[in-house]
């Protein structure tokens, strides 16, 4: 192989792209070719390392003293760097199949180390900073101004700000010299607005006099954004709770500015709001379906767009919680509307159905008072999501099922039933329930269901021992060779979400902890101290890795019009995905660990 090749094929592997001339020429000139056969042990604990390795053909386990699998290495992978760094070789490292590699000896590893801040920071980093550096690299060319910007980066409006107590009119003049409808209440460190349709309907409808103080019409408080938040993080707000504007904060908490709705739409430049607007403009269910069909859309521009997963789930979750409200209020009469509350649940609860792969739903009824008469409504809901591209769910989770839809005593019957005779439907439909989340209707009745159940589950250690269980349920790979040699396809679902979904809803559970997203739920139970931030990190990298190869797949598989399913190919995978699936696989693996450890599962049957 010629040095022009050696530097070509070191390009293509991070971290080494990082190199400038000098280096790569440096790492080149003391770099050779090596082979070693089938189960050589090239490394071990008592045979430490005296160079880099970089595979170009074969493969190498990781193997620790029990024997058992830590990671394998194929081409374009390398190891040890932590035993030439730290002196030591904690595990074997033994040929499977014929090996041939480079061999970068351990003195030149160290200059490079110390000349190289980047290459340096790689492999002195935790996994954490490894996977983000991966994905860095891997969505380098996808990023653009849509994931990336900061509130900071658009357009914000000079805020006029008057004190609390000062007279309208005084406050009128002041905002016409900033040139802005706006009028921002500033009342012992907290702020209000003051809005132009506001002040038709407070003032100029009331007939009030302009010497009123601000305060009297003022709305607090003013929701606001810190300047550093992402700006699709405040476009979702913005969505979220229909408003056209919010505050910008510094870090002291001072207001600095105000970002206007349009403003935001001109720096994305996409449909979002168009579809927004299409669910609220709907006035029958035929215009409401031409909406729910378009969520689509917008989900194939954001993912194409380099948005991170999270942020997609989040704002179609929002989308999707507005077609479920105005569905339910265009089909349900008037009189019934609030006498029951709609829930969403499982994924759909959780805010992390992006494709709609199934419905998961349910009805509470206030108690007193008929149930039969929402029975035929409930049918129309289900079939009506089903025409909107809902599929129906597959165990009949939907409130046409009179199982999921019943009074609030029938429920807390049910929740008594699966606590105490418990059987795996029965874990089932409690994990589905908790991760509940209400859409339309009185979402009280979901809030004291709830109270209930966590008042049941005091001192049921054993109980949650089982439930926690589930999380173990299906087998993570350590390797991810044996998925590219005897099978293309593996349900990323099964072996890698699920197990962090299910172990993160225990935990919250334990810790009755009402939110029901996963990735919140982790940050909650690390400032809990539940979970070390270590660890805690290290899940909300790794679940937003295997969202996004799964979002990945399914796109592809609707463009291709095939069933939508939770399959990822793994042949389809590039170099930098295996290595970042192979890390998550890890710390789902250690995960299951805490789990087991934490709910003591070793000790139950």
């Amino acid at each position: 192989m010629s040095l022009r090749d050696q530097e070509s094929f070191l390009s293509n592997i991070h971290p080494f792209e990082v190199l400038n001339e000098e280096e790569m020429n440096l790492c080149i000139r003391n770099m050779d070719i090596a082979y070693y056969p089938k189960d050589t042990t090239i490394l071990s604990p008592e045979k430490n390392s005296t160079h880099f390795f970089i595979i170009i053909k074969g493969t190498v386990h990781e193997i620790t003293s029990e024997e058992q699998l830590v990671m394998d290495f194929h081409q374009e992978d390398s190891f040890d760097a932590n035993a030439l760094i730290y002196s030591e070789c904690k595990n074997n490292f033994i040929v499977k199949e014929d090996l041939i590699c480079y061999e970068l000896e351990k003195k030149t590893f160290l200059i490079l180390l110390e000349k190289n801040a980047k290459f340096k920071e790689f492999f002195l980093n935790n996994l954490v900073n490894k996977l983000q550096n991966l994905k860095e690299k891997k969505y380098t060319s996808e990023l653009s101004s849509f994931m990336i910007a900061k509130v900071s980066d658009t357009v914000t409006h000079e805020p006029c700000i008057v004190q609390s107590g000062t007279k309208l009119i005084d406050a009128i003049e002041s905002s016409i010299k900033f040139n802005t409808s706006t009028i921002i209440v500033q009342k012992e460190g907290k702020y209000g607005i003051i809005t132009d349709s506001l002040l038709k309907m407070k003032v100029l409808l009331e007939g009030r006099n302009l010497t009123i103080p601000v305060d009297d019409i003022a709305i607090f408080p003013l929701l606001t954004v810190n300047k550093d938040d992402y700006l699709f993080d405040a476009f979702s707000l913005l969505i979220k709770k229909n408003i056209k504007r919010v505050g910008v904060v510094d870090n002291a908490g001072n207001m600095i500015g105000i970002l206007e709705q349009i403003d935001v739409l001109s720096h994305f430049a996409n449909h979002t709001y168009v579809v927004d607007s299409k669910i609220k403009k709907a006035s029958n269910i035929k215009d409401l379906k031409q909406a729910s069909i378009e969520l689509i859309n917008t989900i194939t521009i954001l993912n194409a767009k380099g948005v991170k997963v999270n942020h997609i789930s989040n704002l179609i979750g929002q989308l999707n919680t507005k077609v479920y409200k105005k569905l339910y209020g265009l089909i349900m009469p008037k009189e019934l509307l609030n006498n029951a509350c709609l829930v969403v649940m499982g994924s759909e609860g959780r805010n992390e159905q992006i494709i709609k792969t199934d419905q998961d739903n349910a009805l509470i009824i206030k108690d007193g008072i008929d149930v039969e008469q929402y029975r035929p409504y409930m049918e129309e809901i289900t079939r009506t999501l089903i025409d909107f591209g809902y599929p129906p769910c597959e165990g009949n989770i939907m409130v046409s099922n009179p199982f999921w839809c019943k009074s609030f005593q029938a429920y807390t019957d049910e929740t008594k039933k699966w606590i105490e005779a418990p059987d795996m439907q029965n874990y089932m439909d409690l994990a589905i329930f908790f991760d509940s989340f209400a859409v339309a209707g009185d979402k009280e009745l979901l809030i004291k269901l709830k109270d209930d159940l966590f008042n049941k589950l005091h001192d049921q250690d054993v109980f949650m021992a089982y439930f926690a269980k589930a999380t173990l349920a299906f087998d993570t790979p350590n390797i991810i060779a044996n998925f590219m040699t005897k099978t293309h396809y593996i349900d990323i679902k099964k072996t890698g979400i699920f197990p962090i979904v299910q172990g993160v809803r225990s935990l919250a559970l334990k810790e009755r902890i009402r939110e029901t997203t996963t990735v919140k739920r982790i940050k909650i139970l690390e400032r809990k101290k539940v979970l070390e931030s270590s660890m805690a990190n290290e899940l909300l990298e790794a679940f937003d890795v295997l969202c996004t190869l799964r979002l990945k797949a399914q796109l592809l598989k609707l463009q291709e019009n095939k069933k939508i399913n939770n399959e990822i190919d793994t042949h389809a995978l590039g170099k930098i995905e295996r290595d970042l699936l192979k890390d998550s696989f890890k710390i789902v693996i250690d995960f299951k660990k805490f789990i087991t450890y934490t709910f003591r599962i070793d000790k139950i049957s």
